[in-house]
């Protein structure tokens, strides 16, 4: 498994290396988007919104931590729809699946180079918002480490629902982006969820990615403890220890769908 891993890994690196200016753009856009978000967090975040006194009235670090999360939920709901369609490019789709290794690894494996570098540009922002004066002196690393293994399983779980369809339908493009639109929008990225209407609040409760900002917000604002977030840590255990199982069982029968009719490497 750790040869594997780090076999994939390498790859992945090695290509997208190889790419040197979006490689390099790809990680200078954060020299550009911090700075961005802290003028528009002195604009939007001026008054003394009670809605932002849970996070001590900090809107540049609630828009910040939401923006460098939503990199997590992006790379989750595509990174494996992507592998899919670039082994599928290059004919090694068919290889790689039919190999004596386990879906279930190959899914992760393939993942890996993913979530290493959006946890590099995660880092990145904290920097930079700490450049800008952002406080996160009673941060609570812990927690914020449990909320964000948690919220990457979580995440990934969708992400792979997603790789299934698009192994039997070819294209789900459509699916990442509606998913990124309604977790961006009702997640409350850029506003607390309360302002929305009660339906559209209650609905965004279904998300997973609105329990993981919210918990990552007060781990990293409030440096709230483990026991201060159980709902937010039981929902998200949920879709981590539940529907992950279920998305790589239903990832294995559309595999197994494609392999029969043979469509596996089309796209």
């Amino acid at each position: 498994m750790l040869k594997t891993a780090w076999a994939f890994l390498k790859r992945d690196f090695l290509v997208a290396s190889s790419y040197r200016t979006a490689f390099l753009m790809q990680t200078a856009s954060i020299l550009l988007g911090v700075p961005f978000i802290f003028f528009i967090s002195r604009f939007l975040g001026q008054s003394d919104n009670a809605l932002l006194r849970e996070y001590n009235n900090n809107y540049f670090a609630f828009l910040l931590i939401g923006v460098a999360l939503t990199d997590y939920l992006t790379v989750s709901l595509t990174t494996f729809n992507t592998s899919i369609r670039e082994n599928q490019m290059m004919g090694t789709l068919e290889i790689i699946m039919l190999s004596p290794t386990s879906v279930a690894a190959l899914v992760i494996c393939s993942s890996l180079w993913g979530f290493c570098f959006t946890t590099l540009r995660f880092c990145l922002y904290l920097l930079g918002g700490l450049a800008f004066g952002m406080d996160v002196s009673s941060a609570n690393l812990l927690s914020a480490m449990v909320v964000l293994l948690l919220s990457i399983v979580s995440f990934s779980s969708i992400g792979i629902l997603i790789a299934a369809i698009t192994l039997v339908i070819k294209r789900g493009e459509g699916l990442n982006v509606a998913v990124s639109a309604l977790s961006v929008v009702l997640g409350g990225v850029v506003f607390p969820t309360k302002t929305l209407p009660v339906w559209l609040e209650q609905l965004g409760w279904l998300l997973p990615f609105t329990h993981s900002l919210q918990a990552m917000r007060l781990a990293m604002l409030k440096g709230s403890p483990l026991a201060d977030m159980q709902p937010q840590l039981l929902v998200l255990s949920v879709f981590a220890f539940v529907l992950a199982p279920l998305a790589l069982w239903v990832f294995r029968i559309a595999l197994q769908h494609t392999k029969v009719r043979g469509t596996l490497a089309t796209y």
